[in-house]
């Protein structure tokens, strides 16, 4: 006899803890330690993104895994989705680009100060 430990069911329903009758083997126990083969695995191709492990609606534990990024997806964050603007702000920052708050216009070259000596080399 197997003790059931209480559980909810896929569809939600309540099981509560019992006693289940085992069946009788139809074959003899293995002598050795259980060997587990692992599965060959897909290796995706090209760009892959993680997914972190999550819950669907139903209850059913989803994996980490890593998800293959079709030029589709890429088209779609690129896209009308507001990606346009931070690739640009991107862009932008890399470049270079007028600094917030500076009052020099671009291309020129900051004065000497009058509290600095300037020094003539002859």
């Amino acid at each position: 006899m197997t003790y059931v430990r209480p559980h909810y069911r896929r569809d939600g329903t309540y099981v509560k803890g019992h006693t289940r009758r085992t069946r009788p083997r139809t074959r003899p126990a293995p002598q050795g330690p259980r060997r587990v083969t692992p599965r060959p695995r897909p290796v995706p191709t090209g760009p892959t993104s993680y997914v972190r492990p999550y819950y669907r609606t139903d209850g059913t534990r989803v994996r980490g895994h890593r998800r293959a990024v079709t030029p589709r997806t890429i088209a779609v964050v690129a896209g009308t989705g507001g990606g346009g603007l931070v690739l640009l702000l991107l862009l932008l920052a890399l470049a270079g680009g007028p600094k917030p708050g500076s009052k020099a216009p671009v291309g020129t070259t900051p004065s000497h100060s009058a509290s600095v000596p300037a020094t003539h080399h002859r």
